[in-house]
């Protein structure tokens, strides 16, 4: 799975979660994360019998920095954002 740094976390856990459950989109399990209704989620997802599926999620599993920008880059200039 990829994402889009534009795109918030929540947006990124339901896309998953919509795939697992089969789905074009994910404005159902959006809402339902951020209603905190995440045991709603689960029990369809045990429905789906895909609660335990495992998705490799880039952001989590490469060192984009390295790969992508050759390094982390340079320290900031003093006095940088704290």
């Amino acid at each position: 799975v990829t994402h889009a740094w534009s795109s918030t976390f929540t947006d990124l856990v339901a896309a998953v979660v919509a795939d697992a459950l089969g789905r074009d989109r994910y404005i159902e399990e959006l809402d339902l994360l951020v209603a905190g209704r995440i045991e709603e989620l689960k029990v369809q997802l045990r429905a789906a019998r895909t609660l335990q599926q495992v998705y490799w999620v880039c952001c989590f599993s490469i060192n984009q920095h390295a790969g992508i920008c050759g390094g982390y880059g340079s320290a900031p200039q003093e006095p940088g954002p704290r």
